[in-house]
């Protein structure tokens, strides 16, 4: 029989599922007009630390803190949609639809306009809705376009295209809540 070293499991603290990714113009304040980004799937996502790393060498080390953080997000996304990965790209690239062709162009843009990400996960627990909500200030991806192609007769031959994020610091917002704000209710 096993042993468990907690006796209970609280539902309604689980986090449980994927979330629907979208973005939005870059705001200090709170970001308006969201846009999905198409179906994929979020694989990680977390807030990195990097400490000061000072060394004496024959003395106590002289600083101790925090030198960087970024939240990041790891994702594969599966719909070809020109607008949303315009704006993941954040204008590395740009995309023109018609009624039934999207076109994207990329090259020569030298600069990377920064956004703002929203993570929603909304599922059932115990026959309640509980609802988390991430949001990314000052993000921007990390790489071009990634593709990764599959067989056509392939258990599953969707391409997909993999997409990493980091959002870094705000200084423009409240000290403490420069970075990533995580809400569940």
């Amino acid at each position: 029989m096993a042993l468990y070293q907690n006796g209970a499991v609280t539902d309604n603290r689980l986090m449980i599922g994927n979330y629907k990714v979208e973005v939005a113009p870059y705001s200090a304040t709170a970001a308006t007009g969201y846009v999905n980004v198409g179906a994929g799937k979020v694989n990680k996502f977390g807030h990195n630390i990097t400490m000061v790393d000072v060394q004496a060498g024959n003395a106590p080390d002289p600083l101790s803190g925090v030198s960087e953080e970024t939240f990041t997000v790891d994702m594969e996304m599966i719909e070809f949609i020109g607008s949303a990965l315009s704006s993941l790209q954040g204008g590395a690239i740009s995309a023109t639809t018609t009624a039934t062709v999207t076109t994207i162009y990329g090259g020569g843009n030298a600069t990377i306009t920064p956004y703002n990400v929203k993570l929603t996960n909304t599922r059932m627990v115990a026959g309640a809705t509980q609802t988390t909500v991430i949001i990314l200030y000052k993000t921007t991806m990390d790489t071009g376009l990634q593709f990764t192609v599959k067989s056509d007769n392939d258990a599953d031959p969707i391409n997909v295209m993999s997409v990493a994020l980091t959002a870094k610091i705000d200084t423009a917002r409240t000290v403490g809540q420069q970075l990533f704000q995580i809400t569940r209710g």
